[in-house]
């Protein structure tokens, strides 16, 4: 197994503590390589870390994913580890891990992590990315702590799970969701191209949206600098679903909306 962790949280990078997680990764093995897939998870966003999680493992190398958005972090909920067919995942159980497990075949094997060998002792009680994950995740990448020593071994079915909202798709509408807002504040939806074939949709065709009150017209385009109906446009973006785009500009704040915003897509 090659030695490199995948590390995701909602940290930030102003106040030391992704630095610190990785001082601890590499004091117990410096050879151990440390992906940053991203550090800018919205605070305390489970939501938001499950979807960027889902959208990475497919193109991050296979080993170890270190995974932190802990809003519960000292309370009853519990650190874990999950084996996979990709490799370990390992964060808190409040349904970060599982989007992801489920890209690459679902969960075979659940631990508690609560090897008291491998967990730092402290005072307090609000770091466990420091104290308890980074510490496991090295021992695992470096070959030192075999899961099975990790800690017990957990009834996958008891587990808390985060699941995509569902559309609601009938014979002139799909209702749905924004699932999430990019950088550039493009809006991808939780629709897909093939239920807005459903309505007799395609590329170039022009597509009715309600969003809340407010009623748009725009146009299904290809790519990002398509010609479109009105200030935003419609594209199916690089995960495969169906989003709203402002050409060079932030199609948020054209349209004020937020994550988990409805949205209906009418014939």
């Amino acid at each position: 197994m090659s030695k490199i962790i995948s590390f995701a949280s909602d940290f930030g990078l102003s106040d030391g503590s992704v630095g610190v997680v990785k001082g601890v990764i590499n004091r117990i093995d410096p050879d151990i390589k440390i992906n940053d897939i991203s550090h800018g998870i919205p605070p305390q966003n489970i939501k938001q870390g499950s979807l960027l999680l889902m959208r990475a493992i497919q193109y991050i190398p296979q080993g170890v994913l270190l995974a932190v958005v802990d809003p519960g972090v000292g309370t009853d909920r519990k650190p874990i580890a999950l084996e996979t067919e990709w490799g370990v995942m390992i964060g808190p159980d409040n349904g970060l891990l599982n989007l992801a497990c489920a890209t690459v075949g679902g969960a075979q094997r659940g631990f508690l992590l609560d090897n008291q060998n491998w967990i730092i002792p402290s005072e307090g009680n609000t770091f466990h990315a420091r104290d308890v994950f980074a510490p496991f995740a090295a021992g695992y990448a470096s070959g030192q702590l075999k899961i099975e020593e990790f800690g017990p071994e957990l009834d996958l079915q008891n587990l808390n799970q985060y699941l995509i909202p569902l559309t609601d798709v009938s014979k002139d509408e799909i209702k749905g969701e924004i699932l999430w807002i990019d950088h550039y504040g493009n809006c991808q939806t939780n629709v897909s191209p093939e239920e807005l074939n459903g309505l007799k949709k395609s590329i170039g065709d022009v597509v009715n949206i309600r969003i809340g009150n407010n009623e748009i017209k725009t146009t299904w385009v290809e790519t990002y600098q398509g010609e479109h109906l009105g200030n935003v446009g419609l594209v199916t973006d690089s995960w495969g679903m169906v989003s709203l785009f402002a050409t060079n500009k932030n199609a948020s704040k054209i349209l004020n909306i937020e994550d988990g915003a409805k949205i209906s897509f009418l014939v």
